[in-house]
């Protein structure tokens, strides 16, 4: 057991020195206001307070308070596996190919700066204009309603994206009420008219796995991911926000 509490405090300590430095980065390319940022911090602490209270808790062998160590990280090695296996299949569900001769393909919105798109609505907009001309008969659904801080639409946005990008208009249907990912796919639902229709859902590799179950609840029979797989600094930081949207959707019942 002494060797356990050993690894576990090791691994706990490179984490807090990754968590720190990955922090810095993404404060320094991304800027304060980058969402989710403040996983770093917290973790950062939180992993340092574990660490020192096996390091003493451990000492002893013996007493409460180690017997609530033990418990503690049969709990923490539980939660590190089921996070493990949730990465992976978010992972490799936004590395797939999406299904080749899509009658729909779903945009989801993300978000504009002004009349600008956001790096990752830029990538889903480069995703999906490649993956219409592979299948010219497939109709694109532009799909995001208008936030704070944003002048058009994200649907609109999208739409003036693909059609710089050479898609015709006229194959670009707009569904610019939704604020939601669930938002994003029931509404354009209503667009398709029938859930039995082969549907595409164009998003950043992260989301996809999110995106499809969300799809296949509210009802699509033939739905896929086409994943933009664009590199930025805070690609691993997305990975992680999305294992813990996967959670969460499932106990609001989306997925």
């Amino acid at each position: 057991m002494q060797v356990v509490f050993l690894i576990t405090t090791l691994l706990l300590l490179v984490y807090a020195a990754f968590a720190g430095v990955y922090g810095m980065m993404i404060l320094r390319f991304s800027g304060i206001h980058t969402s989710f940022l403040w996983f770093w911090p917290a973790t950062l602490f939180l992993s340092l307070l574990f660490a020192a209270f096996l390091f003493f808790a451990g000492r002893g062998g013996t007493g409460a308070l180690y017997r609530v160590a033990v418990a503690l990280l049969a709990l923490f090695w539980a939660l590190f596996l089921a996070f493990f296996i949730m990465f992976f299949l978010v992972f490799t569900k936004g590395r797939r190919e999406p299904r080749r001769g899509a009658e729909y393909v779903i945009i989801l919105g993300a978000q504009v700066r002004g009349q600008t798109p956001s790096l990752v609505l830029s990538a889903r907009i480069k995703r999906a204009a490649e993956y219409l001309q592979e299948n010219p008969d497939a109709t694109a659904i532009a799909s995001g309603g208008r936030g704070s801080g944003e002048e058009i639409s994200e649907a609109e946005a999208i739409r003036r994206g693909l059609s710089r990008l050479g898609i015709e208009k006229e194959r670009i249907l707009l569904e610019d009420q939704s604020t939601s990912t669930l938002e994003n796919i029931r509404f354009s639902a209503r667009k398709i008219g029938r859930k039995d229709a082969e549907v595409v859902i164009v998003t950043n590799d992260f989301h996809v796995y999110r995106a499809t179950k969300i799809a296949e609840k509210e009802g699509f029979t033939k739905v896929s991911g086409c994943g933009a797989a664009d590199r930025y600094v805070v690609s691993l930081q997305y990975f992680i926000r999305e294992c813990i949207g996967v959670c969460l959707e499932f106990l609001r019942g989306t997925i």
